[in-house]
């Protein structure tokens, strides 16, 4: 069971003063770090990251079948406790609705664990998968779920669509039924 802290405003200041004054900054360089020493490996792979602790910018270029794909990370000063902004606008040959969905993934990643360079090679990792004709999850609108890492594998009878056993764990958990999400029909097993 989940309890919310009530956290008072004073704390809650002071925590974002100290981040944004003195150790954000360090944050920010130890995220550029794990990700200059990960360059060259399996992870990053083709993929071409640039940061700059100064605009507070972290930006991907990857190319995947012509396609010229582009991801921009503005990490606010109180980064952990601010969310970054992600911008996957400038990527050329992809439509707008799937930017967003990336863009929205690339959100939670880092909401839950906060690691740019678990968020930017789990970016890569959906565009290889969705290329490769795997369809989203409905739910979470990524191809890989966050946490897991797994491909959508639980498919509607009635309508053929795939989602990840969490999302539809917490999509029935949250409804309080057990209907699918996209075309309503009771889910059978």
């Amino acid at each position: 069971m989940q309890t919310n802290i009530i956290i008072p405003r004073l704390v809650q200041n002071i925590a974002v003063n100290f981040l944004e004054r003195r150790a954000g900054k360090a944050l920010l360089l130890k995220e550029l770090d794990f990700i200059e020493k990960s360059r060259g490996g399996d992870r990053l792979g083709e993929m071409e990251v640039a940061g700059s602790v100064v605009s507070r910018e972290v930006i991907a270029s990857y190319v995947q079948d012509e396609s010229q794909l582009q991801v921009r990370i503005i990490v606010p000063r109180a980064f952990p406790l601010r969310n970054v902004e992600v911008d996957c606008s400038k990527s050329l040959g992809i439509k707008e609705n799937v930017s967003k969905r990336w863009q929205i993934m690339m959100i939670r990643k880092l909401e839950k664990d906060g690691g740019l360079l678990d968020a930017l090679c789990m970016w890569k990792e959906n565009i290889d998968a969705e290329f490769e004709g795997v369809e989203p999850c409905p739910v979470c609108y990524a191809v890989l779920d966050v946490k897991t890492h797994k491909l959508p594998t639980l498919c509607c009878r009635t309508c053929n669509n795939a989602f990840h056993s969490s999302c539809l764990f917490k999509w029935f958990q949250n409804s309080g039924k057990n209907d699918c999400v996209i075309c309503q029909q009771t889910w059978q097993k």
